[in-house]
């Protein structure tokens, strides 16, 4: 259920100082548009139930999983009966740990897991996580809350490993080093060194070179390395990290483009705007006036 709604912005009361909520929603009701600070997991239990993301439609079924992450507008479409767990939380405690920043950067917006398309058994564990965190939750045991906590990182840890080797994504960017598995490891261990170096110094005028030369490696290596141990290029994680604190800006503050764009790491409006536009798919401006809006029509 939404409690607290103003425009697209969704304030989740948690009932709880631990930052987290899970909820067995039987509501034939629709949702709309809204987003929020917490990650948020759908698991349908009796019928199915649909989420809209952008233009595309997730129809989930009886046991599919679908993560959102923060700041996503998502709605919701419910079937006249069924049961679906929604499970909320803040992501700050996975930001306490340095390896999960990183890995919250390179996540897709939403994650669809499904037994149909369980591949790299990623569903069957996640699925497996989610049955022992309702039990949890719904009996209240002694200790349940951590129990749960440490189910959650699990989950991310596992979803974070299958990203980076390359699983759900291109099974050839994995790294070439399968016949040695201490250099595999050596160099994993250097790349998420790397990019817990991004998270710190994003804000300044980073380069390629200043990372390379951090990690110890050549310009060339370092660019080879890091493409295939985060299926993304060195410049894709740190636009997306820069853009990801200038959406939160966008939201929550009354800074001018100008500002957020300095404030954000970029050097130039130009810049800024081109990879706002290439993220995104709109403007800075647009993104603030969409917000602006829809805060607007929910106070007339």
């Amino acid at each position: 259920m939404i409690e607290i709604l103003e425009g697209t912005h969704e304030t989740i009361n948690y009932g709880n100082p631990l930052g987290l909520r899970l909820f067995h929603n039987v509501d034939y009701e629709d949702y709309p548009e809204h987003w929020h600070t917490a990650i948020e997991i759908i698991m349908p239990i009796h019928e199915g139930y649909n989420v809209i993301v952008g233009n595309k439609k997730y129809c989930l079924k009886e046991g599919d999983i679908l993560i959102i992450n923060p700041g996503v507008l998502h709605g919701l479409e419910a079937p006249p009966t069924g049961e679906r767990v929604i499970l909320q939380f803040s992501d700050y405690l996975l930001y306490s740990l340095k390896e999960m920043e990183t890995l919250l950067n390179v996540l897709p917006p939403v994650l669809y897991l499904s037994e149909e398309e369980d591949t790299q058994r990623l569903y069957s564990f996640v699925k497996r996580q989610m049955d022992s965190i309702i039990v949890e939750y719904d009996e209240e045991k002694t200790f349940f809350n951590a129990v749960i906590y440490a189910k959650l990182i699990e989950i991310f840890v596992h979803i974070g490993r299958n990203v980076i080797n390359g699983g759900r994504k291109n099974k050839n960017a994995t790294l070439r080093t399968e016949n040695n598995p201490e250099k595999k490891k050596e160099y994993m261990e250097t790349i998420m060194s790397a990019c817990n170096y991004i998270n710190q110094h994003y804000q300044e005028a980073l380069s390629l070179e200043d990372v390379a030369e951090f990690s110890g490696f050549s310009k060339f290596h370092f660019t080879r390395i890091f493409k295939q141990c985060m299926n993304l290029t060195f410049y894709e994680y740190l636009n997306q990290k820069r853009i990801s604190k200038a959406e939160e800006l966008l939201s929550t503050t009354g800074e001018n483009i100008t500002e957020i764009a300095m404030n954000s790491g970029f050097s130039s409006i130009s810049a800024f705007n081109r990879t706002f536009k290439s993220i995104k798919g709109c403007s800075p401006s647009e993104y603030r006036g969409k917000i602006n809006n829809d805060d607007m029509s929910s106070k007339k």
